[in-house]
């Protein structure tokens, strides 16, 4: 009579010492880029941080790309241009008549009171527009919105007068203010320029993010 083969045993694992590590789970993203990271660190399981998750499983996170829907550099370009002549044909037009008073001999009030104008309209259709709707006329036609950093949420009063209020010193300075039109070429991931780090803002476009009553955060897009 022949004796059946012996097959050695694997010792189980004693009560309260971990077994082998079962392999990672993914869960599926909703369609828009939502969805757990993968790979935070070591020893979760093997296969963690490498490659990518199967079709129809996205990562999220910081670390997958720049937020969906931030505003091009050339829209946001065209919307100041189109913003500084829309604002200096309004101011020229309403100050008409205090510069025709200085031209009378209106002296030093008239001069003060032209100042004031000045510094009035800019603000006026700058940062009041802002603060109230995310966007001045050439920003409309532009397709740009500011926002806040992050959360897409309004800026504030007072956030939009600092953001304009930047462009004084830049102006002044001029190797500050061409840093200034150009630090969102290179800024991540939000492509902020120095008036918007001043304000803690963003550039969108006016078809992405959440509405302004809500302020949800922008979702992170998907990685290509």
């Amino acid at each position: 009579m022949s004796i059946p083969p012996q097959y050695p045993q694997h010792p189980q694992s004693p009560a309260g010492t971990p077994g082998p590590t079962a392999p990672p789970q993914f869960q599926p993203s909703d369609g828009q880029g939502y969805g757990p990271a993968y790979g935070q660190g070591y020893g979760q399981g093997y296969g963690q941080g490498y490659g990518y998750p199967a079709p129809g499983w996205a990562p999220v996170g910081p670390a997958y790309g720049v937020p969906a829907g931030l505003a091009n550099v050339g829209a946001r370009l065209g919307a100041r241009i189109l913003d500084l002549i829309f604002w200096y044909l309004g101011y020229f037009v309403s100050a008409i008549p205090l510069m025709m008073w200085i031209d009378a001999g209106g002296g030093a009030l008239a001069q003060a009171l032209l100042i004031v104008w000045l510094v009035a309209s800019f603000v006026l259709y700058f940062a009041l527009t802002v603060w109230k709707s995310g966007s001045t006329l050439g920003k409309r036609i532009c397709g740009v919105r500011i926002v806040r950093r992050g959360t897409a949420a309004p800026i504030g009063f007072w956030r939009a007068v600092g953001r304009e209020a930047f462009w004084l010193p830049a102006a002044i300075v001029p190797v500050l203010g061409l840093l200034n039109l150009l630090w969102c070429c290179w800024d991540k991931p939000y492509q902020q320029c120095l008036h918007d780090k001043v304000a803690d803002s963003m550039a969108v476009t006016r078809r992405a993010g959440p509405s302004r009553a809500t302020g949800r955060p922008l979702r992170p897009a998907s990685r290509a």
